[in-house]
């Protein structure tokens, strides 16, 4: 297992439904089931009606600081390229990805 930061939220997974987060910390995890996120195992997760839907909560991600996994494919972070390349644009964001299991880094987008 990777070492987490903590007190974070980290989004899993926003190019299927249901969006898939991972809280750290008891405050987030109310939050997030305030917004409507169920738990899940270790996951945090919510159901989009459309993509107008999934916008809105991307929104709410980031203004909780949000940390969108990076990699390629369908990845958190490419699917928010994948956005700006559709003049959709959320304003600054940040991605994490790890360097070895217990070192990660987090950049601003």
């Amino acid at each position: 297992m990777n070492k987490m930061p903590t007190n974070s939220i980290i989004v899993i997974d926003i190019a299927g439904n249901p969006i898939k987060i991972r809280v750290l910390g008891k405050n987030l995890i109310d939050k997030m089931k305030l917004i409507g996120f169920s738990e899940a195992e270790q996951f945090m997760t919510i159901s989009v009606n459309d993509d107008q839907d999934k916008q809105r909560i991307i929104k709410i991600l980031i203004n909780e600081d949000a940390l969108f996994l990076y990699g390629h494919g369908w990845y958190p972070s490419e699917v928010m390229e994948y956005y700006k390349e559709q003049k959709i644009n959320f304003g600054k964001y940040k991605i994490i990805y790890w360097t070895d299991k217990d070192k990660y880094c987090i950049e601003e987008r």
